[in-house]
């Protein structure tokens, strides 16, 4: 470059045009940021001055012809122009070595210049530009260069350090166009891969472009690679991966690359997959595996989630039992399978499958249960019942899992591989969990109470009733030791199958102990779960077996079989059935203690027991809350019952003293609730309350003759008012269980007689039993037609023979009456007052005739001339008397 052209003027002798135009191009190089082009400057524009005046200069006359710098200048821009040679190494070996012969000051000349032309160039051959680069050392002189140009620099060396993605000198015979598409376009896909999402690499491949491709083989395999990882399809990459396995089948990385090519090749993918998540555990193993269950075997689905859980809890951790971070040993699920399970909830299911998610959601577990019931015994279904083993059976229903007999199907090898590894973290747990050992240690040492940590809501009680929550057989000891080390607990901690054996222990009917063979251990634990189910959802679970109960095998030393046996007979709705139950009998009063809801207590066909009314009136308060002085005269009739324990009588005492009042009736109707002398309401007061006046009366009288210092029982006519009002919907709930609390302790208190028959009713010396109206009258006309025969007969033997005779059926006659009394529920003294009346109104002994008898037992008897039914109670015969009909059980 003349000097002319670096200042910028054409030729000229004009000392001022030159000297202007170095000012005016100075500020364009400085002295310090550029050197190079500052003395460039200064050697042009002194190089003009000499030619103005005429002097001719050696350097003038040298510059005529190409400098060296000039010339490895111009060497360079020809390579980099040349298609044949610019990704050729060897050219650029030879352009080094002729940078070897240049002095080290044309050298430092143009190494501004290397580096832009090396900067500005497209696409380049990183292995051919690293062979510059280390000639010229710039990653050593980065530090030396303003940052300007030192950090294009580097960025320049960081890439040119990648490799290329195959030989370039195969591009040497192409034309430059084609070089320049083709390497442009391998690039952009090897940065999209790197450093972009996988679906934008799969778009930018799935253009259609006409491109040529590179002619290296070697280039093939790696471009395989990402597009099988990317998901975009290319050819030749299936039979690629293919021939690989087929040289080296135990490569998992091949193998894991065959199995991306083949996801849609069914079966062929199925194996492949499990091979990777058996050997591997690849989790995109067992994405793929759960995705395809789910289209293909959903009944499969929820047993792989489970078995694919693979949670980081650290078992082998021990810390104290008052430690927050006890939980971390307890066995969990992952935040990957808890997800799982919610996409799974979204899929069409089978109903095994269906609530068995749902259980594990959070849900009830005795959907699942009943679906696991009355499904065929099939290798499925088994592996569903080793599936609810796992989280809620004992150590000896899980060590089976361990070994597992071989599966055929490639499905059910995961399950059995995933549930040896859940059996195996839950069998640990159940050995080294520190709250089961200080429960054990507990159980174990007689007279020892159960720790602190453990009674408290912390972790380790949590744990510890996780534990209890298990299905076990505990024998009759171990059973009485839980129950005096787990009294401080309240009642709503204990586990429904601990409840069930303790109940079944108190009636004389424990549990038989569980054999060690797995099959025999499930029909046994089948029929205690359904035991269970009746016990904490009677209802739902009756609904969900109604037709299956009979289905599900019981064995004769069950108490299940028993209770089977009822239900099959009764042959009733599962609600119907609820409310027949029979608190007297062992098993149904089990049940029926836990059917404590208003709707049931007032429903039900028996009347129930004041345990089970306190109950009631304990748990649904809520339900009664609209009714307050119905619950106060409830908390005082619960309070008087001598048949409930003194502390519940305490307790229901403490909630009448919680109702208070502005009236001034209040305090006083109050007091008399708590002595059972209640006062009777004003009328007006029970209209304001909503309370039907004549029942509330009927209601306070019947208290006083209850609980009266001697009691007794209301009459029939009150009785019959009371079951009235009972059943009466307009009657307030809480009164309603009142007047069954009433109803019950006045049956209560009805004596217990054999029934009574047509035999006993004509035998005339049972002076203590009962004669109704219909035998009274026979017999008094029997007695009317003898007595006038025999009368004539004895007075021709005799007079005395006739008086006798006379006396007899004088006595015979009286009898009668007072045995027609009882019926009355009247007594000897009412017999005299009777007999003393004849002798004034000889016509008053017919009311013995049309006057009706007690309907109820009472101290002489049942009702004379009727066979009772030895199972109907108070309440049935008072309906049958008031004509009530049941509404029919839904």
């Amino acid at each position: 470059m003349s000097c002319w052209e670096h200042l910028g003027i054409e030729p000229t002798d004009d000392q001022n045009a030159i000297r202007t135009a170095y000012r005016t191009r100075l500020p364009e190089v400085h002295p310090e940021r550029d050197p190079e082009g500052f003395q460039a400057l200064r050697g042009a524009y002194e190089d003009a001055l000499r030619h103005a005046r005429g002097e001719a200069s050696e350097a003038g006359e040298a510059a005529a012809l190409p400098s060296a710098s000039e010339q490895a200048v111009q060497q360079f821009v020809e390579l980099l122009q040349d298609a044949g040679r610019r990704f050729r190494p060897e050219a650029w070996q030879d352009y080094c070595r002729a940078l070897d012969q240049l002095p080290l000051d044309v050298l430092e000349s143009i190494d501004g210049s290397l580096r832009h032309l090396l900067l500005s160039n497209g696409p380049l051959s990183h292995r051919c530009a690293q062979l510059l680069t280390e000639r010229m050392a710039w990653a050593n002189r980065l530090m030396q260069l303003p940052f300007e140009e030192a950090e294009p620099l580097d960025q320049l060396l960081q890439r040119i350090a990648e490799p290329d993605p195959f030989d370039l000198a195969t591009l040497s015979d192409w034309p430059s166009v084609a070089q320049v598409e083709n390497l442009w376009y391998v690039r952009t896909l090897e940065h999209l891969f790197q450093n972009r999402p996988l679906q934008e690499f799969r778009g930018w491949s799935s253009l259609h472009l006409c491109l040529p491709m590179p002619a290296d083989p070697a280039y093939y395999p790696h471009l395989y690679r990402q597009c099988t990882l990317a998901g975009a399809a290319l050819s030749g990459a299936l039979e690629h991966y293919q021939a690989r396995h087929a040289e080296q089948p135990d490569d998992l990385d091949i193998l894991y690359l065959l199995a991306l090519q083949k996801q849609h090749h069914d079966q062929d993918a199925l194996d492949l997959w499990t091979r990777l998540w058996l050997e591997r555990e690849m989790p995109e193993a067992a994405a793929w595996l759960l995705a395809w269950s789910a289209y293909h075997a959903p009944e499969h689905l929820p047993l792989l989630i489970m078995a694919c859980d693979r949670s980081q809890q650290d078992v082998d951790r021990q810390y104290a039992l008052d430690d927050n971070r006890l939980g971390d040993g307890e066995p969990a699920q992952s935040p990957q399978t808890l997800a799982r399970w919610l996409r799974a909830a979204d899929t069409d299911l089978p109903a095994l499958a269906r609530t068995f998610v749902a259980w594990q959601l959070g849900d009830s577990e005795w959907p699942f249960l009943a679906e696991l019931f009355s499904a065929l015994d099939t290798p499925l279904t088994r592996l569903y019942r080793q599936a609810w083993l796992l989280q809620r059976g004992e150590a000896a229903d899980i060590e089976p899992l361990l070994n597992l007999t071989a599966d055929e199907h490639p499905l059910g090898v995961i399950v059995q591989q995933g549930f040896a590894y859940l059996a195996g973290q839950q069998l640990q747990w159940l050995r080294e969990s520190p709250a089961v050992q200080a429960l054990q240690h507990a159980l174990a040492t007689p007279g020892a109470a159960l720790p602190q940590a453990l009674g408290d809501n912390t972790v380790a009680r949590a744990q510890m009733l996780s534990w209890l929550r298990r299905l076990r057989h505990y024998a009759p000891d171990t059973l009485q030791r839980l129950q005096d080390v787990l009294a401080p607990l309240a009642d709503g901690l204990h586990p429904y199958c601990l409840k069930l054996q303790l109940r079944l222990l108190q009636a004389g009917q424990p549990l038989p102990p569980l054999p060690a063979e797995p099959e025999a251990r499930w029909q046994l634990q089948r029929q205690t779960l359904l035991l269970i189910g009746l016990l904490e959802q009677p209802l739902q679970w009756l609904g969900r077996l109604r037709e299956r109960v009979g289905r599900v095998p019981t064995s004769a030393e069950h108490p299940a079989h028993a209770l089977q046996t009822q239900w099959l007979a009764a042959d009733a709705a599962p609600q119907q059935w609820l409310f027949d139950l029979d608190e007297g009998d062992a098993l149904q009063g089990l049940l029926a203690a836990e059917l404590v809801s208003p709707s049931v207590l007032l429903g039900s066909r028996r009347l129930p027991s004041v345990a089970r009314i306190e109950a009631g009136a304990r748990h649904h308060g809520h339900e009664l809350a609209g009714d307050p002085l119905g619950q106060m005269i409830l908390d005082a009739l619960l309070y008087h019952d001598p048949d409930l324990p003194r502390a519940l009588r305490d307790q229901a005492l403490q909630r009448l003293h919680g109702f208070t009042g502005p009236s001034t009736w209040f305090d006083a109707f109050r007091e008399g609730l708590v002595k059972a002398r209640p006062e009777s309401l004003a009328q007006s007061i029970c209209k304001d309350n909503g309370l039907p006046f004549s029942t509330m009366q009927t209601i306070f009288e019947s208290m006083r003759t209850l609980y009266q210092t001697k009691p007794g029982v209301p009459t029939s006519g009150q009785l019959r008012s009371l079951q009235q009002a009972k059943d009466s919907t307009v009657t307030p709930i809480a009164v309603r269980l009142a007047i069954t609390l009433l109803l019950s302790r006045s049956e209560r208190l009805l004596p217990r007689h054999q029934p009574d028959s047509l035999r006993a009713q004509w035998q005339p010396w049972r002076l203590g039993g009962r004669l109704n109206r219909l035998n009274f009258t026979l017999q008094t006309i029997a007695l009317a037609a003898i007595a006038v025969p025999l009368a004539g007969l004895a007075s021709k033997a005799g007079n005395g023979l006739a008086l006798a005779t006379l006396l007899v059926i004088g006595l015979a006659l009286i009898g009668c009456q007072l045995r027609r009394l009882h019926d009355m529920s009247r007594g000897a003294g009412t017999l005299v007052m009777l007999l003393a009346g004849s002798f004034f109104m000889p016509y008053i002994a017919l009311l013995l005739f049309f006057w009706p008898g007690d309907p109820l037992p009472n101290r002489y008897g049942p009702p004379g001339g009727r066979r009772a039914d030895a199972g109907q109670g108070l309440q049935a015969r008072l309906r049958q008397l008031n004509g009530f009909r049941e509404p029919p059980a839904g």
